[in-house]
């Protein structure tokens, strides 16, 4: 008995021992760390002729195209992540930039580019179509742009860095390794020396709290311990781009323009009664030219005159001639809006509009243009703004002034994009007036106080005073309300500023000062109808001009000369502009 007691005695005893080899496996494998390795190929697999894009520490969601020795990315991710001054013609299939001198083109499968027609030779295509999608090669993006760009292979991953920034980053404390997910049980992406440092991505979650999600300075993403790094420090990246500093060709002294309206050849002629006594003038703009059809053969109509050129010059005014959008004579079925888009959008048609108000600017030996392009509709924004930068070049080439009309800054005519008219252009001109238009369904002042002060305010936030030109009206509207039915009915018509106290005159009706509008307000009956109006005169103009002066802008504009009486000059004197 003693003897099968010793026996079950060993057998329990080894049965324990294999209980605790049992467990002490189980517990090795729970605790001990994963030494199994991804390969390169499995870390992040791509397609064949494709890279991942990584901007910073973000996976971008679009792939790069690796072709001809380039790597391409999507047109619409260079303008929206590394420089929106790039811009592609759809149509015609050409990329332009410009700097504050050129104007560079590239078209598709040309390993060459185009500096104002330049040919200018490069490693590789600057542009490559797929699917009829565009793509930029980041060689050719980089060289104007705020960003730089390392190549990566196995996996083929591009990483991209767009202007300075602060970043956090860590050190490794010791030898570890960056695992594919935050568990030691995963598999091993990449092994990081002692000292090297990662860049922060996630803190991860409570169930992965004892890793931190990094990327390593190649674009490896996965997970670290904690406890192998060191604390996390800010380590800036310092760009050395320096953008392009535009020119601006500035006036001596505060502008004072004077738009002439120019309706037909004879007009030119009235040039010398207008100004003949008027020291205070330094621009005159005559509307002399007018986008025309696009199935025309000559992209403008001109009204231009040698000799108005000169009698403006012998008064020692400068001619800014004006180009409008809006208007072709005995063209009834001619749709602006339509036409504006057409010509702006194209690259031929842009050309050879530029070509030509720059020809004609230098054949009557103008001193600048004015571009008052109107009722532009939300899609030829963009290709507007590219207009100007392109026609900013030319004239820059050319000495040319360039001024542009603007309406007042409001969010819904905001594709007019104040704040890029000024970084290129000499003047940004805001017409403060037409608060209340011919189109109004309720009778208000044409400019009210408030409504000039505001655009003064907002047109700051975005354009440099300097390059400020505030416009005021030489006019009002005398509003007519009639009822018939019932039903008002509402009509008006623009008074000069004469013709609008002799109208009042006529009807024996003194006017009293609104303070709201800051001018004076007059209403009336007359052959059945109420008449109203709100007076642009010497003191209305007067709070105008001293809001405008204290502002320190570059000038003011009125629309238009022959509005005004003789004695409304004296405002605008060059000491009373200049001082309080």
């Amino acid at each position: 008995m003693k003897k099968k007691s010793g026996i079950t005695i060993i057998g329990v005893f080894v049965a324990l021992l294999l209980i605790v080899v049992v467990l002490g496996v189980a517990l090795v494998q729970k605790y001990s760390s994963n030494k199994e390795r991804v390969s390169p190929e499995e870390i992040a697999p791509v397609a064949e002729g494709e890279a991942h894009v990584v901007f910073w520490q973000e996976i971008y969601e679009k792939k790069a195209l690796l072709l001809n020795g380039g790597i391409y990315l999507d047109f619409d991710t260079v303008f929206s992540r590394i420089n929106k001054y790039f811009y592609y013609d759809t149509e015609e299939m050409v990329l332009t930039y410009t700097t504050p001198t050129e104007i560079i083109r590239a078209y598709p499968m040309e390993a060459v580019y185009y500096s104002n027609k330049e040919k200018k030779e490069l490693s590789h295509e600057p542009l490559v179509t797929k699917g009829g999608e565009p793509y930029v090669s980041l060689e050719f993006a980089a060289m104007f742009s705020d960003m730089t760009y390392t190549f990566f292979e196995q996996p083929a991953r591009v990483l991209i860095r767009t202007e300075s920034k602060d970043m956090l980053a860590l050190k490794a404390e010791k030898g570890t390794v960056v695992r594919e997910a935050a568990d030691i049980k995963s598999r091993i992406l990449y092994d990081l020396p002692k000292d090297s440092v990662v860049w922060y991505v996630d803190a991860g979650t409570e169930a992965d709290a004892k890793f931190v999600k990094v990327m390593t300075e190649d674009g490896v993403f996965g997970f670290v311990r904690k406890k192998d790094l060191g604390e996390s420090y800010h380590r800036s990246y310092v760009s050395e781009y320096e953008p392009p500093v535009y020119s601006h060709i500035s006036a001596e002294g505060k502008v004072v323009l004077g738009w002439h309206q120019v309706t037909n050849t004879k007009a030119n002629g009235g040039l010398e009664t207008l100004i003949k006594n008027n020291t205070e003038l330094t621009v005159v703009s005559p509307t002399w030219f007018q986008v025309n059809a696009v199935e025309e053969e000559s992209p403008i109509l001109s009204l231009a005159d040698a000799a108005y050129v000169e009698t403006a010059k012998k008064h020692g005014l400068a001619v800014w001639g004006l180009v409008d959008n809006f208007r072709i004579a005995g063209r009834d079925n001619f749709d602006p809006v339509q036409n504006s888009y057409v010509i702006l959008s194209s690259t031929k048609e842009r050309e050879n509009l530029m070509n030509s108000l720059v020809a004609e600017a230098i054949r009557y030996d103008l001193d600048g243009l004015n571009i008052d392009f109107e009722s532009l509709s939300l899609e030829t924004g963009p290709h507007y703004i590219q207009f100007l930068r392109e026609l900013s070049v030319k004239c820059r080439a050319n000495g040319l002034v360039l001024s542009v009309d603007n309406y007042v800054p409001s969010a819904h005519a905001a594709y007019y994009n104040w704040k890029a008219q000024g970084e290129v252009v000499d003047y940004v001109v805001i017409m403060a007036y037409d608060e209340h238009y011919a189109g109004s369904e309720t009778a208000g002042s044409v400019a009210s106080y408030g409504y000039l002060t505001n655009a003064v305010d907002n047109i700051l936030t975005m354009v440099p005073k300097e390059r400020v030109i505030m416009a005021v009206p030489f006019y009002t509207r005398l509003w007519t309300e009639t009822k018939e039915n019932g039903v008002t009915k509402l009509t008006s018509e623009a008074l000069s500023m004469e013709t609008a106290k002799v109208e009042l005159s006529r009807n024996n009706v003194t006017p009293v000062w609104d303070e709201i509008t800051r001018q004076y307000y007059a209403e009336y009956e007359k052959d059945g109808a109420t008449c109203k109006m709100w007076l642009e005169d010497m003191q209305s103009l007067q709070e105008k001009l001293s809001y405008i002066r204290k502002a320190d802008l570059a000038g003011v504009a009125v629309w238009r000369l022959g509005f005004e009486p003789e004695d409304i000059w004296s405002l605008f004197r060059q000491d009373v502009l200049v001082n309080e």
